[in-house]
């Protein structure tokens, strides 16, 4: 079966269909697609960032990748480290690159892993482009010997992503605001890759939190790595035993994309309505302007804050994020969502990011000095008066 494209790129078993053979002519396909589009122009040759997750092989895998991404003569950065899907696609606008090849399960449980590819506008590739890939591949799959090798092979370089991506969320979150505030933060990761990085945000700016399953593991600790409430009941735990009056437990999935939030009484808070305070304190605090975009019509909360204050609604006939940053670019929203805890933001990397979802969380509940029961009544009263 040759690879296919879904929501988050083409994931399969490792050994079974994720092998060496269909990585490298993966990386091929997405390399013959670069090269044969005119909006790349300007940076031609293209150059592409490589990286991967903490799954088994990764960073073996990604070394492959570049192999075959140099061999076509085409300059590659790789990530010195495993690191998340939201801090890969950063590295797209930081070093100015054509686009990230991201080795990644994304939610899949530990067996998989796969490839995600990343566009210039530090996007998941359209269902357009992801179709051109798999028109490349289906060419070269009738080709035996589809390996391109180039007479002038392209540069390998190490880089390290986190420096630009820290200085990148700094721009969006008042961190010593959020660190001033007796907060009592617990976040858990899943044993996923994003494990660590809201510590390190926060012990620049003086800030404490707790943190569960937090070293990446290769396996994920034998659990899908999703935002699951069987996967989140250790949190709901510790956040309920905390006995905090403004405390909040918030949840990372495996590859860093989306957030979660628990209030103290151990509740999970729907992704509407998350949504909709998000919405609320850009529009409110942070003065952001534009409109917004979410799956079909539902009448939630999220659409009645947007309503109030009388933002564009743009609704996406699905849940694929490749759609809903299609619709984002085109409307120049400032922010959308998948209705599944995946947020994206103006100004950011147009896909999901849980860590800078969960720092923008934090600073909303320092500036109102509030838990979250207190801050989703407080948004009901605001557009119900």
């Amino acid at each position: 079966m040759e690879p296919r494209f879904e929501a988050n790129g083409w994931q399969a078993v490792v050994a079974d269909q994720f092998t060496f053979t269909n990585l490298r002519m993966v990386v091929q396909a997405i390399c013959n697609h670069v090269r044969k589009q005119q909006s790349y122009i300007d940076n031609f040759p293209p150059r592409l960032v490589i990286g991967c997750d903490s799954r088994f092989m990764g960073q073996h895998f990604a070394q492959v990748a570049a192999e075959v991404v140099t061999n076509n003569g085409l300059d590659v950065y790789i990530s010195d480290r495993a690191a998340p899907t939201p801090v890969i696609s950063w590295m797209v606008q930081d070093l100015v690159c054509t686009g990230a090849i991201m080795i990644t399960g994304a939610n899949e449980s530990a067996e998989y892993n796969g490839v995600k590819f990343i566009t210039s506008h530090m996007a998941i590739a359209s269902e357009d482009t992801t179709q051109g890939i798999e028109q490349e591949i289906q060419i070269l799959s009738e080709n035996p010997g589809y390996l391109h090798y180039s007479v002038n092979p392209g540069e390998k370089n190490l880089h390290n992503p986190k420096p630009a991506y820290f200085s990148q969320i700094k721009r969006f979150v008042d961190l010593r605001l959020i660190a001033s505030l007796p907060i009592d933060i617990t976040v858990d990761y899943l044993y996923g890759i994003s494990s660590g990085y809201l510590h390190e945000i926060f012990r620049e700016a003086g800030g404490v939190l707790r943190e569960i399953q937090n070293s990446p593991h290769s396996d994920f600790g034998s659990l899908v790595p999703v935002l699951s409430d069987e996967n989140l009941y250790e949190l709901r735990q510790v956040v309920v035993s905390t006995r905090a009056s403004l405390g909040v437990g918030i949840a990372i999935d495996g590859d860093g994309c989306n957030m979660q939030a628990i209030g103290i009484c151990g509740t999970l808070i729907p992704h509407d309505q998350m949504f909709a305070l998000l919405i609320d304190y850009l529009v409110t605090e942070k003065e952001w302007h534009g409109g917004i975009v979410k799956p079909t019509r539902q009448h939630d909360f999220a659409e009645k804050v947007a309503e109030f204050h009388k933002l564009p609604i743009t609704y996406s006939t699905t849940t694929d994020f490749r759609n809903i940053t299609a619709e984002m670019v085109q409307e120049q929203a400032l922010m959308a969502s998948d209705g599944l805890g995946g947020y994206a933001f103006q100004g950011h990397i147009m896909e999901r990011d849980g860590i800078l979802s969960a720092l923008i969380l934090l600073e909303l509940m320092a500036t109102r000095k509030q838990n979250l029961s207190q801050l989703i009544d407080a948004l009901n009263e605001k557009i119900l008066s």
